[in-house]
């Protein structure tokens, strides 16, 4: 079954859902509606944003690393957490399954780098694992390429890179 392509009709509804949902949120709604003055602005820039990531729209023109660092004394690691499984429930009732799994490993890559910015490298997102069915599997695997298994046409022809050959 080839994957269903997302398009812009499948990302707008999905965009005001979990804003409105993020600003009704206990957890969440203190901290965003106190960053986010201009939600309607706020929404347009998450509309070209994501436009641009999930479409390659090149709509999105802006630092969404240094606009999220100015507030990292408000947007604590836990956040992250919270902001991905809220991202995840509207996804997952919003768009098909093979769609709300590209948009949640977008954000959850987005989550891990704004959070280890903000934080330092040892943050870490504790977000939902992939389940047996979401991990990838590697279409096809090799020997171990070792002494043994080197062809030895090509283990006769190896140099080092001082260039003295293979000993």
């Amino acid at each position: 079954m080839v994957p269903q392509a997302i398009i812009r009709e499948d990302i707008m509804p999905v965009l005001s859902s979990f804003s409105a949902r993020v600003r009704l949120d206990r957890e969440l709604g203190p901290v965003f509606n106190s960053i986010a003055e201009d939600w309607a602005e706020h929404q347009q820039r998450l509309e070209e944003f994501w436009l641009s990531l999930a479409l390659a729209s090149g709509r999105y023109k802006g630092n969404p690393v240094a606009m999220h660092v100015i507030h990292a004394n408000r947007i604590q690691p836990q956040i992250f957490a919270k902001w991905l499984q809220l991202r995840e429930q509207t996804t997952s009732e919003m768009m098909s399954a093979d769609i709300a799994r590209d948009i949640q490993g977008k954000a959850a890559r987005i989550a891990d780098r704004l959070n280890r910015v903000m934080h330092g490298p040892e943050a870490v997102v504790v977000a939902r694992r992939p389940s047996s069915t979401e991990v990838a599997k590697p279409y096809r695997t090799a020997r171990i390429f070792d002494r043994e298994a080197v062809p030895p046409a090509l283990l006769n022809q190896h140099e080092t890179k001082d260039g003295t050959g293979q000993s």
